[in-house]
């Protein structure tokens, strides 16, 4: 009996939700593409997390794009500041990606900067103004 499918994906529902409110276009789209890709396995997350990262990181540049220009013209110091946070956000993401994936499993290497790089578009949208 094979427990891999299961257990991967009793690791990843959880993870589907990067926040407690309801699901993102970024949720529904990791989801709509796991749906037409069945059965799951490595390579299918892998896949699908690539696809929803790549989405939210282009939003994420784009948005801190738009913040930092307002920042700097409104006030220079807090331009630094989102540029330091910025920074230290990139660095926390790929630290704590490294040791989930060390730790919980390979799926977690993909699955986990698709969720923070989703949870981060998000907050970056709230900052520039929806």
């Amino acid at each position: 009996m094979n427990f891999v499918p299961f257990a991967c994906a009793a690791l990843l529902l959880p993870l589907l939700t990067v926040n407690a409110q309801s699901p993102s276009e970024y949720d529904a789209l990791y989801e709509r593409c796991l749906d037409q890709a069945r059965p799951i396995n490595n390579q299918v997350v892998h896949r699908c997390s690539s696809k929803v990262s790549e989405k939210a990181k282009a939003e994420i540049n784009r948005r801190y794009k738009s913040i930092y220009a307002k920042l700097q013209s409104e006030n220079p110091d807090d331009a630094k500041k989102f540029e330091a946070s910025q920074r230290a956000w990139l660095e926390y993401r790929n630290s704590h990606c490294d040791l989930a994936g060390a730790h919980i499993g390979s799926p977690m290497y993909d699955v986990c900067p698709m969720n923070l790089n989703s949870a981060r578009a998000l907050e970056l949208r709230e900052l520039d103004g929806g």
